[in-house]
């Protein structure tokens, strides 16, 4: 049973940190290969490619405004989800000590066993903290550069 939870120990922080980060790259490497694709067929083709539309297909075509929208979207997410995180995982610990409390009453209780299950929420809750301090940065970045753009206009 420990050795069960010792290896989920371990993969749960793996999965929190890594798997995001590897969702993102493969979107943006496909991106990229699709375009990379349809200029490479439209060059077979024999059709004249124009140099801007070219430099255009190859760079983001995103406007400044969706950008910030974007920014603000994604701090918006990143903070509930940050939030959630640390509520599920608060009310989860909080039900767990209840559960060991009662145990405490009329068996044999060992604290030991609550050690592991501590680390483990502490974990969670750092990563928590850090998606909210993801979002609280996205969220600000999108107040600065708006005023930034309304200092320029």
């Amino acid at each position: 049973m420990y050795r069960l939870f010792n290896f989920l120990e371990a993969l749960i922080p793996a999965a929190i940190i890594l798997l995001p980060i590897m969702f993102y790259y493969l979107h943006k490497r496909n991106i990229l290969k699709t375009k990379k694709e349809i200029l490479l067929k439209e060059i077979e083709k024999g059709s004249i490619v124009d140099p801007e539309m070219l430099a255009k297909s190859l760079t983001n075509p995103v406007s400044e405004e969706q950008r910030l929208q974007n920014n603000l979207r994604n701090g918006i997410i990143f903070s509930i989800a940050g939030v959630v995180i640390a509520v599920a995982t608060i009310i989860f610990y909080v039900y767990l000590n209840g559960i060991y409390a009662q145990r405490a009453n009329g068996s044999t209780f060992n604290v030991d066993d609550l050690v592991p299950i501590t680390l483990v929420v502490t974990l969670v809750l750092v990563v928590a903290a850090i998606v909210l301090g993801v979002g609280i940065a996205f969220v600000v970045s999108y107040f600065n550069q708006k005023k930034r753009m309304n200092k320029t206009a």
